[in-house]
Parts: C-alpha cells; sequence; structure tokens
C-alpha cells in the first residue's frame, strides 16, 4: 500500500534542498524554510563564495529540486523580501508547475550564430524545408545564439517565451552575425527544426531573455548535421586554446 503522507514527486515541500538558477545562469544552494498554505515558499537568500545572490521583487528564478525518480524544476517569482535580524529572506510564488528535467548528457558548444525563430502550426502539416532565406514567411524575430548541442539550443531573445511553446527554428551554422567574419568558406546550408520552450530567462544586465529551447522531431540528417558542426567547432576550439 503506498505511503498516503508521502508527497507527489513534483511537488515542493518545506525542508527540500534546492538550486536557485539566478537571472545570469548563477547556482545557488537553498533550503526551503516555510510555506503560507497553498502560497508562497520561504527562503533565506543564499551566498555563494561569500557574495550574496542580488535578487529583486518581481524577479523570475528557477528552482530545480531532487526527487529518487529524479531532477524537477519550476519557474518561480520573488514576490516580497524580508529582514530577520541579520538574515535575509524572499518569498518565492510557484509560477509554473514542476517538470521532470533530465540532466544534459551532450557536449554544448559556446557558439554565436543567427537564429530566425518561427511560428509552430501543430494542427498543419508545414513542410520546413518550404521556409527558407527566399521565401517570405515572417520570422518572429532574428536572433543569437549562446550554445548547441545535438539536443538543443540556448538562445539571446528580445521577447519572452512561455514554458513549453514549440517553434520552429531557421538556422545558419556557418552564417556570422552582422558585423563579423565569416570563418570559413564551406557552407554548411539552412537548417529548419522544431524545438520547445525549457527555460526563459530575463537578463539582468539588458532588456533581453536567455531562452533555452530543446530540439524535437529531427530527422537523422539534421541531428547528425549539427554533431558534425559541434564536434568540428569543438576540436577547433580546443586546437585554438592548445596554441595560446
Amino acid at each position: 500500500m503506498a505511503n498516503e503522507n508521502r508527497p507527489n514527486e513534483d511537488i515542493i515541500i518545506v525542508g527540500d534542498r534546492v538550486d536557485l538558477v539566478a537571472r545570469m545562469g548563477q547556482v545557488y544552494r537553498a533550503m526551503v524554510e516555510d510555506r503560507i498554505e497553498n502560497g508562497p515558499f520561504l527562503l533565506g537568500i543564499p551566498s555563494r563564495k561569500g557574495v550574496p545572490m542580488m535578487v529583486e521583487q518581481d524577479d523570475d528564478i528557477y528552482l530545480v529540486f531532487y526527487r529518487d525518480s529524479g531532477r524537477y524544476i519550476a519557474q518561480m517569482k520573488v514576490i516580497a523580501l524580508e529582514q530577520r535580524g541579520k538574515i535575509r529572506y524572499m518569498w518565492l510564488l510557484q509560477k509554473t508547475m514542476a517538470q521532470k528535467n533530465q540532466r544534459r548528457e551532450a557536449f554544448r558548444l559556446p557558439v554565436s550564430f543567427e537564429v530566425r525563430i518561427y511560428e509552430y502550426e501543430e494542427d498543419i502539416e508545414r513542410d520546413l524545408a518550404y521556409i527558407t532565406d527566399e521565401v517570405e514567411v515572417v520570422a518572429l524575430e532574428a536572433v543569437s545564439s549562446r550554445d548547441i548541442s545535438v539536443t538543443g539550443i540556448a538562445l539571446i531573445t528580445g521577447r519572452e517565451y512561455e514554458l513549453d511553446d514549440n517553434y520552429i527554428l531557421g538556422m545558419h551554422l556557418d552564417k556570422p552575425l552582422a558585423g563579423e567574419k565569416k570563418k570559413s568558406t564551406e557552407s554548411v546550408g539552412a537548417l529548419h527544426l522544431t524545438a520547445t520552450v525549457k527555460r526563459c530567462i530575463p537578463l539582468r544586465t539588458s532588456s533581453k531573455f536567455n531562452t533555452g529551447m530543446q530540439f524535437f522531431g529531427m530527422t537523422r540528417n539534421i541531428s547528425e548535421s549539427i554533431a558534425r558542426y559541434v564536434l568540428t567547432e569543438q576540436q577547433k576550439q580546443i586546437k585554438k586554446r592548445r596554441l595560446i
């Protein structure tokens, strides 16, 4: 018989030791100390290497907690800050349901190139190959990448995207950003693939967002193209570091 007192795996509970992911991507260790009924959670503001986490009211934060079945992540909002003696606390309101998040096993290559984000229409059989630079399909925005792997991509976006929403991404892996020189005369060609939003964190230093998307529905050819690109560029970066 199941233990009725045992919480659901995806439910945050008082006493959980958690990781907090701040706007700039730093990770802080903390503990859930209290909760008001089914409302906000109370956590002490953690420090990292002696430096307190920079947090302000209305900030969005990712909270990561752990269960026997794996790692879970939920988006939180800072709704209040308070001081109790010498200790500062924050109240976090859960914005999204916690989702199981597999640890990344794929190498992520830090690289910048242009990516175009298009709407994804699930009820229409859209041929991804139809979206080309020559066809007038309006992109939501053209952005730059931060890193890429065979499983997903991190982008710097000008707009906030909802978690779990799907989009079509168009990218030239060898196409430089405006003002940059092309690094190679060999063209990889345009890739068009579908991806799901897994994080969208505001950047403190600008009005942009650190948006992570996970690829899905890739053909074998596209997957192999990305894998070859990541491996080749990784080898170039390793060789460059050895020469410095």
